[in-house]
């Protein structure tokens, strides 16, 4: 499945999606890019995100918003369907955001001195264009995909706790992330004014203060609120929510704010992945929860804790402004983010949604409950992803689920026709 989306996605960024987000956009008011296609010739006299290095650090992040929705709705979508949101999320949706935020002729671009029409949007690397934008994606697609088979009991009781297939490879797969994170959120820096060496170890270790700090918090809350310890994967989206809070403001913010900002994502992680379960929607890796609630909470604290008179890029004569250090406009920046986030979650919503109830019409969004049962590896790639054991383990932790609720077939013939 990743597989099938990052050669997708690849070739739709590289011919249509990079010109949508870095094209100039000038004759569009700033809203999307028109030049550049097929990463030609450049046009826009202001934009450095145009070079080959350029692009594969936009397609990385550009990937990474498929891999979100993909875990979020995992184990009961087609195959097929994936292929379609990845054409769309790499043409339309993420470079149409992206142009906006980080374009040097984007409306809200902190790089665009011509034709920006609100103050500068604080979003360093990513928390509104890409985990906003993923996380309000996989609420649309969850919505409409429906919960998997034995969520839901026979009375129609949330089923909150599932067996995890491989513990292992859940912090392992944390790791990784939380590796990678540095380059994501230090990549900014190279196009910082200055000491770039000296910003990125900043950033460095923003980042990890803040993962630290969002989960020791959901460590504690869990111990008190739930009475118990948590599971080893829970913990893993304890962490990963910090690092998705480090995201905005992260080159103008002081590392010791990252203690105040992970706190509350951990806690602000716990209580989507709370209220999600009330309203029976079925996130697989609670991608909603650390992306879209994190993301935001991202989105409003960079104009609270930025730091004030620092130079926000090389070829912007702008400079940060934090409420929280002593800066009377940093309420002008707290409502920029604000509206540039709540036109993210809209317009994802305009787009995804239509695409979803489409693909739920054409009967290939959802699995059959057959297919769903022998598992999605079985029926779409014809070859297990787990060794015999584990397979065989995992089958008969299906079959030995008793009294299946009745609404999970009305789910699926709404779904699949099933």
């Amino acid at each position: 499945k990743q597989w099938y989306q990052r050669r997708v996605r690849g070739l739709m960024y590289f011919a249509i999606g990079f010109a949508l987000a870095f094209g100039d956009g000038r004759s569009t008011g700033g809203f999307v890019g028109t030049t550049n296609f097929f990463l030609g010739a450049h046009t826009d006299p202001v934009d450095l995100h145009h070079s080959a290095a350029g692009w594969i650090y936009h397609w990385s992040y550009c990937a990474t918003a498929a891999t979100i929705v993909a875990g979020a709705i995992a184990e009961r979508t087609q195959l097929a369907a994936y292929v379609v949101y990845s054409c769309v999320g790499a043409t339309i949706l993420y470079p149409v955001i992206t142009h906006w935020i980080w374009s040097g002729t984007g409306w809200a671009s902190k790089t665009n001195t011509e034709s920006r029409l609100i103050p500068f949007v604080v979003d360093d690397a990513g928390g509104i264009a890409v985990h906003t934008c993923a996380g309000m994606c996989s609420l649309v697609a969850c919505y409409f995909v429906g919960p998997r088979q034995h969520r839901l009991d026979r009375k129609g009781n949330f089923v909150k706790d599932l067996p995890k297939q491989n513990t292992s490879f859940i912090v392992f797969g944390m790791f990784v992330l939380w590796f990678s994170w540095y380059a994501f959120n230090a990549g900014p820096a190279i196009l910082a004014a200055g000491q770039q060496e000296v910003l990125m170890g900043n950033i460095a270790v923003y980042t990890t203060v803040c993962a630290t700090s969002s989960g020791f918090v959901y460590f504690f809350l869990s111990v008190v609120l739930r009475k118990k310890v948590p599971e080893p994967g829970d913990l893993s989206n304890g962490m990963l929510a910090g690092l998705v809070c480090s995201t905005s403001g992260c080159s103008v913010i002081e590392p010791y704010y990252g203690i105040v900002i992970g706190g509350v994502g951990g806690a602000v992680v716990m209580m989507v992945s709370k209220l999600l379960n009330r309203l029976r929607i079925d996130d697989v890796v609670d991608a909603v929860a650390v992306h879209l609630g994190c993301g935001v909470w991202s989105a409003i604290s960079a104009p609270f804790f930025a730091n004030t008179n620092t130079k926000v890029g090389e070829n912007s004569p702008l400079y940060s402004c934090g409420i929280l250090t002593g800066c009377k406009d940093g309420w002008k920046y707290l409502g920029s983010n604000m509206l540039i986030t709540l036109l993210t979650i809209i317009y994802v919503t305009v787009i995804i949604a239509p695409t979803c109830f489409i693909l739920r019409q054409c009967r290939i969004l959802r699995i059959k409950v057959e297919s769903e049962r022998h598992g999605v590896d079985m029926v779409e790639f014809e070859g297990p992803a787990y060794s015999n054991d584990i397979k065989s383990r995992r089958t008969k932790m299906f079959n030995d689920v008793k009294n299946p609720s009745p609404r999970i077939g009305e789910v699926n013939r709404n779904c699949d026709g099933v």
